[in-house]
């Protein structure tokens, strides 16, 4: 036999699983997850990666883009701490 067994090959994750960090999109007219066509009216999520409608949410593509962090830091900035000068009695 040459080539060996498919079951000794080391499987290579598929990117519909989870965009990795360093993939890059430049077909923007597909689904980055089922790879449909979407035309002009493809979500583009906060990831940087184009969805159709059925992936169009975080939890139906396996986000990566942390949405907990980035909507503290928006409140940080938002409200800061407020902070009474201290009273001196007299």
């Amino acid at each position: 036999r040459v080539g060996g067994d498919a079951a000794s090959a080391p499987a290579a994750p598929a990117k519909a699983d989870k965009p990795p960090k360093g993939d890059v999109q430049t077909d923007t007219t597909r689904c980055w997850r089922c790879n449909k066509r979407v035309g002009l009216l493809g979500f583009k999520c906060r990831c940087e990666f184009t969805f159709c409608a059925k992936h169009r949410y975080a939890d139906k593509h396996k986000c990566p883009f942390d949405y907990r962090s980035h909507a503290r830091e928006i409140l940080l900035k938002d409200n800061p701490v407020v902070k009474a000068s201290k009273l001196r009695s007299t």
